[in-house]
């Protein structure tokens, strides 16, 4: 009996001993993921700041003395840095379309290009009005406060401009499907109705009403092979009257870090040049894990 005790007690502190090994492993490796994680995020927001010395206070080259622009037009550039790799992509708000500004022909062409059904468009475009207008007046296939109490809708339309394109989800008729299709090709701080074609995305570019795809697609390579040559853009497609040159007012900047282990953070921000010559830039929004 005596021995059979004692192989019991052996037994009991073996599993005792393995369950605190296991234990202490699993805490070193939340621990360690922790650590990673936040080395990841540091090394996203030190991309930001990169990214914004560079696009705002461009320094000379090192090969002449000339200013160093980076572009503005969503391409990605790569910064090693540190135990990471970061991406870092860049757009001019310019070129992409004001939320609050922007002719209801250049948002009904982006939602089309967005995969929005042709007899829906109508519906959406009323919806996007009647939020921004401050009177109640519901348009022909619009909604204020009885559609969207009638939808199960707490509040209705705000009745002013939009703040942040992420309020874009509150209109009635914009689902998920189409905000996530579209979000990235809005903006609410170029204030102007029209976009800059030297700075917009492919996919904004494509939405002009009065675009020829074949024009935009020879347009898009020119810019590219003048953008590699470090040469000017090339002069704008003709595309009606959705241009705009009002360049440099704020700036998307995303930046995704990848630590050499796999971990990844990453933030965006819109950000303008400061108004207090003290500030370094002015922050006009910010968002984390995209």
């Amino acid at each position: 009996m005596v021995l059979v005790i004692v192989l019991w007690i052996m037994t009991l502190l073996t599993v005792m001993a393995s369950s605190f090994v296991y234990s202490m492993r699993t805490e070193t490796l939340l621990a360690t993921h922790g650590v990673e994680r936040a080395q990841a995020r540091a090394l996203a927001e030190a991309g930001l700041r990169y990214a914004v010395l560079r696009v705002l206070y461009p320094v000379p080259s090192l090969e002449e003395d000339v200013q160093e622009e980076w572009p503005v037009d969503g391409s990605i550039r790569h910064w090693r840095f540190g135990p990471g790799q970061i991406h870092i992509r860049v757009v001019d708000v310019s070129g992409k379309i004001d939320l609050n500004r922007a002719d209801r022909n250049l948002l009904g062409g982006l939602l089309l290009t967005a995969g929005v059904p042709e007899d829906s468009v109508d519906s959406v475009l009323d919806a996007i009005e009647d939020w921004r207008d401050p009177d109640d007046l519901r348009r022909l296939n619009g909604a204020e406060s009885a559609e969207y109490q009638a939808a199960g809708r707490a509040l209705g339309p705000k009745n002013g401009f939009f703040e942040s394109v992420e309020e874009l989800q509150q209109v009635l008729g914009i689902t998920q499907a189409i905000y996530q299709r579209i979000a990235d090709k809005l903006t609410v701080f170029s204030r102007q109705p029209g976009i800059d074609p030297a700075t917009a995305p492919a996919e904004v570019l494509r939405a002009l009403p009065e675009a020829d795809p074949d024009i935009i697609d020879a347009y898009l390579e020119e810019r590219i092979e003048s953008a590699n040559q470090g040469l000017p853009p090339p002069p704008p497609p003709a595309v009606g009257p959705y241009l705009s040159r009002a360049r440099g007012l704020a700036y998307d900047i995303v930046v995704s870090a990848e630590l050499d282990s796999g971990v990844t953070a990453s933030v965006k921000a819109t950000v303008a040049r400061p108004r207090q010559p003290e500030q370094p830039y002015a922050l006009l929004a910010w968002h984390e894990g995209l």
